[in-house]
């Protein structure tokens, strides 16, 4: 890293938390375990497929999981679920595996895991990632899309707080 790109390091993160962003949990279930991550993220790319970017620290966990499963679920979170945020960021004191355990589980179509109360539920697959800096970047062709009938506000980070629209 160049030194005039480690002097942007503290400013680039101080303002991107100025952006408020939904919060979101990525699970993944195949073969290879099951794992899941607390993420902010999460973009659409098209809708035609529908596509969406996912932006992760090459660091994490769930990466060697997710490259071999292929396949996950994006939750978008509720207000009401930051119980639910904090388990998978690991802000708690459970396992990967125990996180699982406090929450209630569906199974959509393609089998991956849905939170029971998120907002959606967008199901898919892997179909392209690379790298760059920190972080690989993954872009995931959506198959499946549910959608909780709602006036619960989003779960919102913001300024590396939990929020909420209400």
């Amino acid at each position: 890293m160049t030194d005039s790109t480690h002097t942007l390091k503290s400013p680039f993160r101080d303002a991107m938390a100025s952006c408020a962003a939904g919060v979101h949990v990525i699970t993944t279930d195949g073969q290879s375990g099951r794992y899941g991550i607390t993420m902010t993220a999460v973009a659409p790319i098209t809708d035609e497929p529908p596509t969406v970017m996912l932006c992760i620290n090459r660091q994490a966990g769930i990466i060697p999981i997710l490259q071999a499963n292929r396949n996950l679920c994006i939750n978008t979170l509720s207000e009401n679920q930051q119980d639910v945020a904090e388990h998978f960021a690991g802000l708690t004191n459970l396992s990967p595996e125990e996180r699982f355990e406090y929450h209630i589980w569906h199974r959509g179509q393609t089998g991956q895991l849905e939170v029971e109360g998120a907002l959606t539920h967008l199901h898919g697959h892997i179909i392209d990632q690379h790298e760059i800096g920190t972080h690989f970047i993954f872009y995931v062709r959506i198959d499946e899309i549910t959608t909780t009938h709602t006036d619960n506000p989003a779960l919102l980070y913001f300024r590396r707080q939990f929020k909420s629209l209400a």
